[in-house]
């Protein structure tokens, strides 16, 4: 198969990809109340998710990953989407959008013997999950933990430290310009686009 063709066939899997983790992460907050204390929900496009996939597709192409590879990269971009879309609606990162691909991740990784993204993924947990209990899930909640932790199984503790802290700094410029500094800020979408970000520009474990 040609690369043309192999490029274009993941830009439109993954821009698929895209499009229905939104919808699905929409579809899970359907009947859920945000919380009182939470974030404001704020209404979103699907479009964006769409290409925000297909880039990472055509990406993940160019680089020449294999297809066992993408499927699983192909999962974890739904997942991503679904998240993201989940805490922009209703304030809440749902289990199966978290839990689901990291137990994907670390499975794929014991199958191969490789203990990297278990220990990644603990590595970045362990002060997430602190900084959840010090805050009695306000400040940072446990699916921020879970999504953290994904993170780190995907890109290794240093690749996920460094694109978490670009996350922490665009939600403080972004929530200082749009007057939310004081209210609570649903976090899970700028980790989510910190990961796919990263997804595009590094080979993950």
């Amino acid at each position: 198969m040609s690369f043309s063709i192999t490029a274009a066939l993941a830009a439109l899997l993954f821009g698929c990809a895209g499009w229905g983790g939104a919808l699905l992460g929409a579809r899970l907050c359907a009947d859920r109340v945000p919380y009182d204390d939470g974030p404001d929900p704020i209404a979103f496009a699907r479009w964006p998710f769409a290409a925000i996939g297909a880039c990472i597709g055509l990406a993940l192409a160019a680089r020449g990953e294999t297809p066992v590879h993408l499927g699983m990269l192909l999962a974890v971009t739904l997942a991503l989407a679904g998240g993201a879309a989940a805490d922009l609606l209703c304030g809440a990162l749902p289990d199966v959008l978290t839990v689901g691909p990291l137990a994907l991740v670390l499975g794929a990784g014991a199958a191969s013997h490789d203990w990297a993204p278990a220990l990644g993924a603990a590595f970045v947990a362990i002060p997430f999950a602190a900084a959840a209990l010090l805050s009695r899930g306000r400040g940072m909640g446990w699916g921020d933990v879970k999504l953290a932790a994904l993170g780190g199984a995907l890109l290794g503790a240093a690749g996920a430290t460094l694109a978490f802290i670009l996350a922490a700094l665009a939600a403080y410029v972004i929530a200082r310009r749009t007057a939310a500094l004081r209210r609570p800020i649903a976090f899970g979408p700028y980790l989510a686009a910190s990961i796919a970000a990263s997804l595009a520009v590094v080979r993950t474990i």
